[in-house]
């Protein structure tokens, strides 16, 4: 099999040759610190390094490490992303340094801080923070979704790839409803106003839709056509479980989120990969009503979230995107033997009968070593093949 039909044939949940593999999404590719180290490692020479996303200092890999390590997803990327934070020197803001992003939210980190020291930028200036009424919300500011500026050549690069290439193609994510609400308001404010305010949550939900809805017809629109996957963000959960009950999660967010899934539904019949960290396993029944095929990154670390466990509850329903490595414990701190029979066992898991794309559980991070990282690759190409 080609990488296109491998990757359509496991989310179809049949086996194909071998497991896919992915590098490069904004949840599955690698910080700008632990890339550098690795094209050093391989004797790789890349002059022009990408981001990714910029706010994750994570990297678009070149084409020579995604070959190295047989990665069959290539992601068509509109500039700037799910949130247009340029390429660009990071500004003051008071006591931080960062970037504004289209919402008005301020990703930053101290300003006291080396710039070359940041690992990341947080949301750490929330423009709803003080918002207390429906009016303040609605007569906000919010960016055009319609705006065809992020778009341009978004077509003919998508066609050129489809049509000379044989790579499954996915976008980064083209959605984000309550976890938006959180860089808005604030973390934990918005989980008070859930409880407590919830027609202020569901209000900026619903704008936040309006958006994300405009948005994602003139992605479709564009490069719908060539295809394979789309992705959405969510973080519904942490390390330990839900990060809210899940009754109000099925009152108020998941009526919002199955009206993006629907709309997509509408314009494709592409497969959706939604994007969680932690540990989602109340959720998954869930997702599978609001018609998402993938979840990602997997994090096998969290409560559980047991690889085995989940393939056998809900592995005829739902595919998994993620699960290559523990990205917490033995992925930095491991040794290559230990990396190759971790990568080993997750896939006796979740290997059979296809719905599996191997990937890093989320990006990976700046400490990594790259020997550790090669191990990882390697141990899935040893271990990718189907009898």
């Amino acid at each position: 099999m080609n990488s296109r039909e491998r990757v359509n044939v496991a989310l179809n949940h049949e086996e194909p040759d071998k497991i896919p593999i992915d590098l490069g999404g904004n949840q599955s590719s690698i910080h700008i610190k632990a890339y550098k180290k690795l094209l050093d490692y391989l004797e790789i020479e890349e002059k022009n390094i990408q981001y990714a996303d910029f706010v994750q200092q994570i990297v678009k890999p070149c084409d020579e490490v995604l070959e190295r390590f047989e990665v069959d997803i290539r992601y068509i990327k509109p500039l700037g992303g799910m949130i247009r934070v340029q390429e660009m020197e990071p500004l003051f803001e008071g006591k931080y340094v960062g970037v504004y992003d289209q919402f008005g939210v301020f990703w930053g980190d101290s300003a006291e801080k080396d710039l070359k020291n940041i690992l990341y930028y947080d949301p750490v200036i929330h423009p709803f923070e003080n918002f207390s009424t429906i009016q303040q919300i609605t007569d906000y500011d919010w960016p055009n979704g319609k705006d065809r500026t992020p778009f341009e050549g978004l077509k003919d690069f998508a066609m050129k790839l489809h049509k000379e290439t044989e790579f499954a193609l996915s976008t980064p994510p083209v959605g984000c409803v309550y976890e938006y609400c959180t860089f808005l308001f604030g973390f934990t404010k918005t989980l008070r106003y859930l409880r407590t305010r919830p027609e202020i949550i569901v209000a900026t939900m619903e704008e936040l839709l309006k958006y994300w809805i405009d948005y994602v017809t003139t992605f479709l629109n564009e490069a719908g056509e060539y295809l394979d996957v789309i992705c959405i963000n969510g973080d519904l959960a942490e390390q330990a479980g839900p990060i809210m009950n899940v009754k109000l999660y099925e009152k108020m967010i998941k009526p919002i989120e199955r009206k993006l899934s629907e709309h997509i539904r509408e314009l494709t019949d592409t497969k959706i990969n939604y994007h969680s960290c932690g540990s989602i396993t109340q959720f998954i029944p869930h997702f599978t009503e609001i018609g998402y095929n993938i979840i990602n990154p997997v994090q096998i670390s969290a409560y559980d979230m047991e690889p085995c466990s989940l393939k056998k509850r809900f592995g005829k329903t739902m595919s998994f995107w993620g699960g290559l490595c523990d990205s917490q414990k033995t992925l930095p701190f491991g040794t290559p033997e230990q990396i190759r029979e971790e990568v080993k066992r997750n896939f006796e898991c979740l290997k059979p009968g296809g719905g599996f794309v191997a990937s890093p559980i989320h990006n990976i991070t700046a400490e990594v070593p790259p020997e550790n990282i090669v191990a990882m690759f390697d141990a899935a190409i040893e271990f990718r093949n189907y009898e």
